[in-house]
């Protein structure tokens, strides 16, 4: 006899009868209730499940879980939707939310979450996570194995949705795409401008291993030149803010590092990290400050004038290089893609500049949904590999196929992602990157920052690698 879904389960009830506080305590009383192991005997016998997406910060256009529409992906997201619906007797709701976050929390203090399932940015989840308003997804692992890295997410991708020794959400990476979104810091080069200057390929450098502080240095004076139409094109275009956060992991330190007595300390007040930063200062306004232009302060600012020919490389994120229709691969004809140059101890493997700010699509149950079980099968299903897209090979042949010009491209494209790093830049502790200036040193501005950082530290750092040490052993 078919299994049927529980429509009012004991968090519905508990919600009604329970405070802010009671929430934030629930979370080791969860109690997920039992279903079949066989998915295709659950029959959930017509409910509704409301999937709550906001993915604005992924798309300019419209857009379907995810995908622009009209597109190969979202004709097959659609095509997944009506699948799970037929196989499991549920009507899918796609609801696109503003604000996701307030709207959880507000849902909760009044008795009742209409939301099955969210989906948002970490930044947007964050504060719901943080609050208890979400539930562990550690509770759901016979429904929903957060352990599959393969598909919902690598460790540090996933970084800021784990707390207080549970994980409130994961990112669905068997989908086509859709992880590559998140990444920040990719150097993208202008290979017309340097075939205009006659200049060795960097790619070439990458594959001889010189692609260097020094080797960059060295190349900055020869292309930084005036174009045929009498515009100043300068080596680099960016934001002191992805300079240094970019720059920060490209001397072999990380993010976050554990000491001799196994505690997590910042790398940003390492020495490695110190050299990265002090030649990332000395590009901004030392020695070689006339060929990196810092000014784009704006994301489509740094973007449009690299379009435009006015500098020969710029640093961006993932969704300027190729997520919507105003990104550089609908705008230009021979970009290619490079890891950031090495510091003395990095590499061009492992330490790419590729980290993580915010990760986007990150998909989670609220606490106080009609039933969380419910929520982990359909998710489970909807998120299973696309059509044509099982394998990994599969992805990287359409991102040669449709978005690169050359094979190293997709190489440096895949290193980068998979030694991404996650920035902690929304817990703050890259605070010092804001409003860095020439008024003082390197030095002098990490010492400004030493104290807040050293609170944000304790505060959040110790509590996320803590869980995510508990959660993957």
């Amino acid at each position: 006899m078919k299994k049927i879904l529980r429509t009012i389960s004991i968090f519905l009830l508990i919600s009604m009868m329970t405070s802010f506080a009671a929430c934030a305590t629930l979370k080791e009383e969860e109690i997920a209730p039992e279903y079949s192991s066989e998915l295709s005997e659950t029959d959930f016998m017509g409910a509704n499940f409301s999937f709550f997406l906001n993915n604005s910060h992924q798309s300019t256009g419209e857009d379907y879980l995810g995908y622009l529409i009209n597109t190969e992906f979202s004709d097959l997201a659609k095509e997944r939707i009506n699948e799970v619906e037929k196989t499991y007797n549920v009507e899918i709701s796609i609801v696109t939310n503003r604000d996701i976050n307030q709207t959880i929390q507000n849902e909760t203090y009044a008795g009742q979450v209409s939301a099955d399932a969210v989906q948002t940015s970490s930044q947007g989840l964050a504060g719901s996570i943080r609050a208890g308003f979400m539930h562990d997804l550690a509770a759901l692992t016979d429904y929903l194995d957060y352990r599959d890295s393969e598909k919902w997410g690598n460790i540090e991708t996933i970084k800021a949705l784990c707390w207080d020794g549970g994980i409130f959400g994961v990112i669905p990476d068997a989908w086509p795409m859709l992880k590559y979104y998140s990444m920040d810091g990719p150097l993208i080069v202008n290979e017309d401008i340097i075939r205009y200057l006659n200049q060795t390929d960097p790619r070439e450098f990458v594959e001889t291993n010189e692609w260097t502080w020094d080797k960059f240095e060295e190349l900055m004076p020869v292309y930084n030149h005036v174009n045929d139409a009498g515009d100043e094109v300068t080596a680099l275009f960016t934001s002191i803010h992805w300079l240094f956060r970019t720059m920060q992991s490209s001397n072999g330190e990380g993010f976050i590092v554990r000491d001799e007595n196994g505690e997590y300390q910042l790398g940003l007040h390492s020495e490695k990290t110190f050299e990265a930063m002090d030649t990332a200062w000395n590009w901004s306004f030392g020695d070689y400050s006339s060929f990196v232009d810092i000014g784009g302060y704006l994301w489509d600012h740094m973007l449009q004038t690299f379009i435009d020919g006015k500098s020969v490389m710029t640093i961006v994120c993932s969704t300027e290089l190729l997520g919507t229709h105003d990104s550089i691969a609908y705008n230009m004809s021979n970009f290619g893609f490079i890891p950031f140059p090495r510091g003395p101890h990095g590499d061009n493997k492992n330490f790419t500049g590729a980290t993580i700010t915010g990760s986007l699509f990150c998909t989670g149950i609220p606490l106080h949904c009609k039933d969380p079980a419910m929520s982990a099968i359909l998710l489970d299903k909807i998120y299973e590999p696309l059509p044509g897209y099982e394998e990994e090979q599969n992805i990287i042949e359409y991102l040669r196929k449709n978005y690169f010009f050359d094979d190293r491209d997709v190489v440096n494209f895949i290193d980068a992602y998979n030694s991404i790093i996650y920035n902690y830049r929304y817990e703050a502790l890259t605070d010092v990157y804001i409003s860095i200036n020439s008024s003082k040193s390197m030095r002098e501005w990490l010492d400004q920052y030493a104290e807040a950082d050293e609170n944000n530290r304790q505060k959040y750092v110790v509590n996320i690698e803590t869980s995510v040490e508990e959660l993957f052993k």
